[in-house]
């Protein structure tokens, strides 16, 4: 037996699956329980949620019965017990949940980076692998959290499934088969507009039964940003220009497009991360060339989308949280991760004003009112002292930033207290 859903069945038969703590119960998380539902030997044992009855929710919308879910305060010898018994545990508390000793790895999934340091941390210092969903997190404090967990003994992973574990997948491919990765790159599923805001995406988010910030951030380009900078940094590839290039392309064009100047392309040289609008969306890609004779004969003969010298390896879907349950997986059983950042970051996602803003203004949160992300290298935006996104959030103004302008850290008091921002000072002792 050996694909993953047979060991799982053997882990099924053997009385002992693999428990999984979820932070999250929104539409990300909710729709991993579910695709877990429908898997042998795993299963999401305990969902925290900050609103009241989402964890519950959540779990009678995977189809679980309402009978079979304990909800809990802080009692967390009752959750222990009750995973024992083969129940299910909801909380509004991530704290009480990271504690429970009953589970094998923590989801993070919330998406707010504040929470998302918290829980991973939490999670690798109690002795749990944790599989993070919250890339807004991962890309500001990623490294280190990479570097904590093997300090521990445990795995931290981004999700396989959310474009840079996909991206990763095509990586390693090509990596392992020795071809010269030239750029990576994803599709961009909405169009770009930087001022979007839960107030312009309130109709639409609704048809889409989705959270009208979420929208926003993925209009905005927040998610795009945090998404390339954290694949950017797994494997050393920094965007070309502030924002990347986000031309509007087509599958058949990516490898015209995504190469050198001097090639006809757009970049200044090798080993970038960008995006692409157009029908590339909501594919990811990447760039590869070769200077073996044979195997271009045979690159050719095999019709890959390419012109010769560069070609695409492209993949047309990605599944979100419905894929993650194969890294929750294979961190268990193999202790192997999908991405982690095990390198000094070269990329950074900056903190933007969307609007004019004035002094005496909190920043809100990510897909709100004030700001946006946008990619840059992470040697500019040190030199330049910009804010990195992940730590704008709860953070007020004293000097006003005018629309467009990258917020810096001269420009705004940090929130006190925040998790998130003491890891990534402690990142950046690391970096330098």
């Amino acid at each position: 037996m050996h694909t993953l859903r047979d060991r799982l069945r053997v882990r099924a038969a053997n009385g002992n699956p693999i428990r999984v703590g979820l932070v999250g119960a929104g539409q990300m998380g909710t729709g991993m329980i579910s695709q877990m539902e429908k898997m042998d030997g795993i299963y999401v044992a305990a969902v925290a949620d900050v609103v009241p009855d989402r964890a519950k929710a959540a779990y009678v919308e995977s189809s679980v019965a309402e009978t079979a879910v304990t909800v809990i305060d802080d009692q967390i010898d009752k959750g222990d017990q009750a995973i024992l018994d083969g129940g299910r545990v909801g909380t509004r508390s991530a704290e009480t949940l990271v504690n429970l000793k009953n589970l094998d790895v923590i989801v993070e999934a919330t998406g707010i980076p504040e929470i998302g340091a918290y829980v991973c941390e939490a999670a690798i210092l109690g002795g749990k692998h944790i599989v993070n969903m919250n890339v807004e997190a991962d890309a500001t404090v990623g490294y280190y959290l990479t570097h904590l967990a093997a300090k521990h003994g445990v795995v931290y992973s981004l999700a396989a499934g959310d474009e840079p574990g996909s991206i990763k997948e095509i990586y390693d491919f090509a990596d392992a088969l020795g071809f010269e990765i030239v750029a990576i790159g994803k599709g961009k599923n909405n169009p770009l507009k930087r001022t979007s805001n839960p107030d312009t995406t309130a109709e639409k988010a609704k048809r889409q039964k989705m959270s009208p910030k979420m929208l926003a951030s993925f209009e905005d380009g927040t998610k795009t940003m945090v998404e390339m900078t954290s694949i950017g940094n797994a494997v050393g590839y920094a965007p070309d220009v502030r924002g990347a290039h986000g031309p509007d392309v087509t599958v058949a064009q990516l490898a015209d497009t995504f190469i050198p100047k001097e090639h006809g392309g757009i970049f200044s040289g090798l080993r970038k991360v960008d995006y692409a609008v157009g029908n590339v969306a909501p594919g990811v890609f990447v760039i590869i060339t070769t200077d073996q004779p044979k195997i271009i004969q045979d690159l050719n003969y095999l019709r890959l989308n390419g012109n010769g010298k560069f070609w695409a390896l492209y993949r047309p879907y990605h599944l979100a949280n419905l894929e993650t349950p194969i890294t929750v997986a294979n961190v268990v059983l193999d202790q192997r991760a999908t991405l982690l950042q095990d390198r000094a970051p070269v990329a950074e996602t900056i903190t933007v004003a969307k609007r004019n803003l004035k002094a005496g203004e909190q920043i809100d949160a990510l897909g709100g009112y004030t700001v946006y992300g946008m990619i840059d290298r992470a040697d500019t935006a040190k030199d330049e002292n910009i804010l990195p996104l992940g730590l704008a959030v709860g953070a007020t103004l004293i000097k006003d930033v005018s629309m467009g302008e990258p917020v810096r850290y001269s420009d705004v008091e940090l929130k006190e207290g925040q998790v998130i921002t003491r890891l990534r000072a402690e990142q950046d002792k690391m970096v330098a």
